[in-house]
C-alpha cells in the first residue's frame, strides 16, 4: 500500500507453456493436447520473486479421418496447426489417429452389442469353469525396470501380449521405489490411458491390472495430479458401469434359461447347461468383484481433492456404491461402506444416499427377521410404525409387505394396535387389486393379521366382510377365503353374523369347486366357526343334503386309510373305491329317508378321498352342526357315528382328527338321540376309556368329559369309571409292580388287560417311556365286575394305566 508506481512497474510478469501428453478425447474424433502454463514474477534483479503453475488442454477435432484415410498426412496437418506439438512427436501423434481411427470403425456397436459379445466369449472360453481366479496370474519371470521399454511395446500388440505387459508393469508399480521412475515416464502413462480406454471392453483382466498401477500411484497424493491428467477417474466410472450392465445382462441371460428348466425340469442336458451357466456367472462375478474393489479403491483416494469428489458425485458414483451393497466380496463391502461414510459428511450426499439406502435396508431387515429374537426386537423399537408409514411408498411396497408379514409371526408383534391401523389400507389394496389373484404378500400379510380379535372387529366394520367375501366368490381365491376364515373363528356373535348373507354363495361355490380342495377347506372351516345359537344347521343340512356329503367324505377318507393299511403303498381306487360306494349307499337312503333333498352326489366327492384336510374340516363342521339339537335325530338315521368310531381307528395317529372326533362324540352324547346309539350300539365307551391315557392332553380332557356324561346316565359305567381312575392314579406303582413277578406261575396271562387285545407292550415298560404311546383302540376291555381295590388285579392297569392322567 505504501509503494509508489515505480516500485509495481519494476516487476514483470513472465508466461511460459510447457507441452504434456497427447492423448485421444473419450468421445469424440478428436486429439487432446495437455500443457501446462508456468506464470512468474520477475524482479528488479531478474529473478523470479513468485510464480504459478495452471494445467490446461487444447483440443485438436479430426473430421477428416475415416478408414482410408491416410495416417501420415493427417498426423503432419496437426502438428502444423497445433503449436503445442514438436515435430519431433511424429510419432505419437500418427500412433493417436491410428487408435483414433481403429475406435471409430467400431463405433457403430452399442456398449450393450460389446458386451454381448464378450459374454459369449466368456461362456465359449475354458478359463470361465476354473474354480478359483486370482487377481494376478503367477509370473513365468521376475519383473524389471531394465525392460520397461519392451513391455511400453508389448502395450502395442495383440491382447495376450498386452495382458502380459501390463503384469509385468504391475509387478514394478508395487514397489515404491520404482513408482517416480515409471510416472516420470510419459511414453508409458499415455500408452496405458489409451490401452485402458481403447481395449477396457476386450479383456477384464487387461482393464483390472492398468486400473491396479494407477491404484498403487493413486496411494501417494504427489502423484494424484498424473493420474487426473490421464483421466482415470472418468475411465472408472464408466468401466464401473459397463460392469454393472454386463451383469444384468448376464443375470437376464440366467432368469430365461431357469425359465426353461423350470418348464421342462426332466431335461437334463438343459439343468447340467445350468449348472455350468451358474459356475461361470460365480467366476465372473469374483473377477468382477476385484475389478470394482481397484475401481473405487482408487476413485477413493483421488476423493481427497474436494473439486474432485463434486465431479464424482455429478456422475452418480453414490448410485454405483450403493448398487454394491448387495455383493457378497467381504473386502469390497467394507471398502463401499468406507467410501459412503466418507460422502455422507455432505448432505446433499446424504439425501442421495437415504433414497437408495432404505431399500437395501429394508431387504437387511428382512433376511435378519428370520429370527425371532431379532423380530422382537423390531417391535419393542417402534419400527412397526415406521413400516406402516412406508405402506404408501410403491418402491417399497413389496419389501415392506414381506417385513410386516415376518413381524406378524409372533403372537406379540401381531397383536400391536399398528396391524390395526393399517387394515383399511390393506383392505383396500385388496379390493383395488387388479387381476384375479391378489398379491401373495398382501394377503399373507392379512391372513396373520386377521387372528387378532381387535383386527378382526376392524374388517368387519364398514361392510368389510360383504366386499372381501363378494371378492373371494367372484375371484375363487383360497387365500382370501382363508383370511375370511381367520376373522370367523373369533368368540363373537356381531362377526360371525355377518357371514349368514354368504351362506348359499358359499355351499354353491364349495360344490362347484371339489377338485380344488384348497377352496373346500376354507369354506367349511368358515361353516365350521359359525357358532350361531339361532342358526338353523337342520335346514342347511336339509337343503344341501350336507349330511350325505359329510358321510360320504368321512367314508372315501376311511375307506382309503384301510386300503393303505392292507395294501402299503397303493393309491387311491381298487379295493377302497368299492368299500366307499357301498357305504355311500347304505348313508344315502338313511340320508333321504330324514329328508335329505339329494343334491350331493358321490361325484362330487372326486379328488378330495384321500385329502386328510377335508375329512379333517367336515368333522369340525358337523361338531358345530351338532349344536343344532335339531341335527341329532337326523344323525341317528344314519351311520354317520359308526363312521365317527372308524375314523378314531384309521386316524389314530393324528392328534388333530382325534381331537375332533372326541368333539363330535362329546357333542352327540349331549342328545337324548344319538346318546343311545352311541352308548347301546356302539363300542365308544371302551375307546375312550382307552383314549384316557392319550400322550395329547386335550384328547385326555375332552375324553374325561365324554366319560362323565356317561357315568350320569348309567351306574354301571360309573363303577367301571371309578376302577379305571383308581388304576390311573396308582399307575407308577403298578407299572413298578408288574415288572417283579412272585413266581414264575403268577407271570401275567395273556387274558390279563395288561397285555391289551392289540398291543404287544412287554410288562416292563416303564413309566417315562410310556408317556409318548397311544395304543390301537379296541373295544370291550372293560367287562369285569371287580372293586375299586381289587381292580388292578383283574385287568386294570398295565399299559393301559402308565400315562400321565388329566389329574382325576
Amino acid at each position: 500500500m505504501g509503494g509508489s508506481q515505480d516500485d509495481v512497474e519494476s516487476f514483470q510478469v513472465r508466461k511460459k507453456i510447457v507441452p504434456g501428453a497427447i492423448d485421444v478425447h473419450p468421445t469424440e474424433s478428436a486429439i487432446i493436447v495437455h500443457y501446462t502454463m508456468q506464470a512468474s514474477i520477475i524482479g528488479e534483479n531478474g529473478q523470479p520473486v513468485a510464480g504459478d503453475k495452471k494445467a490446461g488442454q487444447k483440443i485438436i477435432r479430426v473430421k477428416a479421418l475415416h478408414p482410408n484415410s491416410s495416417i501420415s498426412s493427417l498426423a503432419q496437418e496437426v502438428i502444423e496447426k497445433c503449436k503445442l506439438i514438436h515435430p519431433s512427436r511424429f510419432g505419437e501423434v500418427e500412433q493417436v489417429l491410428y487408435y483414433l481411427q481403429q475406435r471409430q470403425s467400431t463405433e457403430g456397436d452399442s456398449d450393450r452389442v460389446w458386451l454381448r459379445k464378450q459374454l459369449e466369449e466368456v461362456r465359449k472360453s475354458d478359463d470361465s469353469d476354473r474354480e478359483g481366479v486370482d487377481l494376478l496370474p503367477v509370473q513365468d519371470e521376475p519383473s524389471t525396470m531394465a525392460n520397461i521399454e519392451a513391455y511400453i511395446e508389448g502395450l502395442y500388440e495383440e491382447i495376450a501380449e498386452k495382458v502380459k505387459s501390463t503384469r509385468n508393469i504391475l509387478q514394478l508399480a508395487k514397489i515404491p521405489e520404482n513408482m517416480a521412475a515409471l510416472i516420470e515416464n510419459e511414453s508409458l502413462m499415455s500408452a496405458l490411458s489409451r490401452v485402458l480406454r481403447e481395449d477396457g471392453r476386450k479383456s477384464m483382466e487387461l482393464v483390472t491390472n492398468i486400473i491396479y498401477i494407477f491404484f498403487c500411484f493413486s496411494n501417494f497424493s504427489e502423484f494424484h495430479p498424473v493420474v487426473t491428467a490421464n483421466k482415470l477417474g472418468d475411465m472408472c466410472l464408466r468401466i464401473t458401469d459397463q460392469e454393472l450392465t454386463r451383469f444384468d445382462l448376464w443375470v437376464q441371460d440366467l432368469r430365461k434359461l431357469e425359465t426353461r428348466v423350470a418348464q421342462t425340469p426332466n431335461d437334463k442336458s438343459l439343468v447340467a447347461q445350468l449348472d455350468q451357466e451358474h459356475r461361470k456367472f460365480q467366476n465372473m462375478l469374483r473377477k468382477q468383484d476385484q475389478l470394482l474393489f481397484v475401481s473405487f479403491h482408487l476413485l477413493l483416494n483421488l476423493a481427497e481433492d474436494l473439486s474432485i469428489e463434486v465431479k464424482m458425485i455429478k456422475r452418480d458414483i453414490v448410485k454405483y456404491l450403493i448398487n454394491m451393497l448387495d455383493r457378497k466380496t467381504p473386502e469390497l463391502l467394507i471398502l463401499v461402506v468406507t467410501f459412503l461414510k466418507k460422502l455422507s459428511v455432505f448432505r446433499e450426499n446424504k439425501d442421495e444416499m437415504l433414497k437408495g439406502l432404505q431399500s437395501v435396508t429394508l431387504r437387511l431387515l428382512l433376511n435378519l427377521s428370520h429370527d425371532s429374537g431379532f423380530r422382537l426386537l423390531l417391535v419393542r423399537e417402534g419400527y412397526l410404525q415406521k413400516l406402516a408409514n412406508m405402506l404408501t411408498r410403491r418402491s417399497f411396497l413389496m419389501v415392506t409387505l414381506q417385513l410386516m408379514y415376518q413381524l406378524s409371526l409372533d403372537d406379540k408383534g401381531r397383536s400391536s394396535p399398528v396391524f390395526g391401523e393399517c387394515i383399511p389400507q390393506i383392505i383396500r389394496m385388496i379390493l383395488e387389486y387388479k387381476g384375479e389373484r391378489v398379491n401373495g404378500e398382501i394377503m399373507a400379510l392379512s391372513i396373520n393379521m386377521a387372528t387378532v380379535h381387535r383386527n378382526a372387529q376392524i374388517i368387519s366394520d364398514d361392510n368389510g366382510i360383504k366386499f372381501l367375501m363378494r371378492r373371494a366368490i367372484k375371484t375363487r381365491d383360497p387365500l382370501m377365503f382363508k383370511m375370511l376364515r381367520n376373522v370367523s373363528q373369533h368368540d363373537d356373535e356381531a362377526i360371525k353374523m355377518k357371514f349368514l348373507d354368504f351362506i348359499d354363495d358359499m355351499m354353491h361355490l364349495m360344490f362347484k369347486s371339489m377338485s380344488n380342495t384348497d377352496i373346500v377347506v376354507e369354506i367349511l372351516g368358515i361353516l365350521a366357526n359359525l357358532t350361531i345359537a339361532e342358526f338353523d344347521f337342520g335346514k342347511l343340512a336339509t337343503t344341501y343334503d350336507l349330511l350325505f356329503f359329510i358321510g360320504n367324505t368321512i367314508t372315501a377318507s376311511v375307506s382309503e386309510a384301510q386300503a393303505k393299511a392292507r395294501h402299503p403303498g397303493r393309491g387311491p381306487g381298487g379295493p377302497a373305491g368299492a368299500s366307499s360306494v357301498g357305504r355311500s349307499a347304505d348313508l344315502s337312503s338313511a340320508t333321504a329317508a330324514s329328508g335329505g333333498a339329494g343334491m350331493a352326489g358321490s361325484a362330487k366327492l372326486d379328488g378330495i378321498a384321500e385329502d386328510d384336510d377335508v375329512l379333517l374340516e367336515v368333522i369340525n363342521l358337523l361338531g358345530t352342526m351338532a349344536l343344532d339339537e335339531n341335527i341329532a335325530p337326523m344323525v341317528a338315521s344314519t351311520n354317520l357315528l359308526q363312521l365317527l368310531i372308524q375314523v378314531m381307528i384309521a386316524k389314530e395317529e393324528d392328534d388333530e382328527i382325534i381331537l375332533q372326533v372326541c368333539f363330535c362324540i362329546y357333542q352327540f352324547l349331549l342328545h337324548d338321540a344319538t346318546k343311545k346309539i352311541l352308548i347301546g350300539q356302539t363300542d365308544i365307551v371302551g375307546y375312550l376309556i382307552d383314549l384316557l391315557y392319550d400322550r395329547n392332553v386335550e384328547i385326555r380332557k375332552m375324553c374325561d368329559a365324554s366319560l362323565s356324561i356317561i357315568g350320569e346316565i348309567d351306574e354301571e359305567w360309573e363303577r367301571k369309571l371309578r376302577q379305571q381312575k383308581f388304576a390311573w392314579h396308582n399307575s407308577e406303582w403298578i407299572a413298578i409292580m408288574t415288572q417283579v413277578p412272585e413266581s414264575p406261575g403268577s407271570m401275567l396271562e395273556e387274558s390279563s388287560i395288561l397285555y391289551s387285545k392289540s398291543r404287544s407292550i412287554g410288562a416292563a415298560v416303564s413309566h417315562q417311556d410310556s408317556l409318548a404311546y397311544r395304543g390301537t383302540l379296541t373295544p370291550g376291555m372293560y367287562d369285569d365286575d371287580s372293586d375299586d381295590e381289587d381292580g388292578y388285579r383283574n385287568g386294570i392297569g398295565g399299559s393301559n394305566a402308565i400315562l400321565d392322567g388329566p389329574g382325576f
